[in-house]
């Protein structure tokens, strides 16, 4: 009889942390999803925010894709740490998107860290800003949110 108390108080032990830990980032990635006003998933403790870019029309080698074929999305991943919370993103772009889009990301705090075309032969020309940074949430994912407006797709 004590070892089976024993072996419940451990597992309670192991279990009630964890569960409390995910509500926090279950609430974390809500947020979020209220923010962007779209499905933010939560993946092992990253919240993860893609917006499927489905007003541009691009074309592969003559050849119109889709916008998940040509991967034209924005991805950005936030996950929570010591500092804050740490933030990666990429972004697929047209050409005259990218200097606004930088100057938001900048106005917030965040750091571009590449960018660069994905295929060869595409019309038009799709060019993808990777980026990341560390700070406030909320802070971050405004900043975000404004680079998105600052493109043809908009977020309300």
């Amino acid at each position: 009889m004590r070892w089976k108390l024993l072996v419940l108080t451990l597992l309670l032990t192991l279990v009630i942390p964890f569960g409390t830990a995910s509500a926090k980032e279950q609430d974390k990635c809500e947020a979020l999803s209220k923010i962007f006003r779209t499905p933010v998933k939560q993946e092992d403790g990253v919240c993860k925010l893609e917006i499927t870019r489905k007003n541009l029309e691009v074309s592969l080698m003559g050849q119109k894709l889709s916008p998940d074929m040509m991967d034209l999305a924005f991805m950005v991943d936030f996950e929570k740490v010591e500092k804050g919370t740490v933030v990666i993103g990429e972004f697929a772009l047209l050409e005259e998107e990218i200097n606004p889009v930088i100057d938001e990301l900048r106005r917030g705090g965040l750091e571009i860290s590449a960018l660069h075309n994905h295929k060869i032969e595409e019309s038009p020309n799709i060019l993808y800003l990777h980026f990341q940074g560390i700070g406030d949430l909320v802070k971050s994912a405004e900043s975000i949110k404004n680079a998105i407006n600052r493109t043809s797709s908009k977020i309300p």
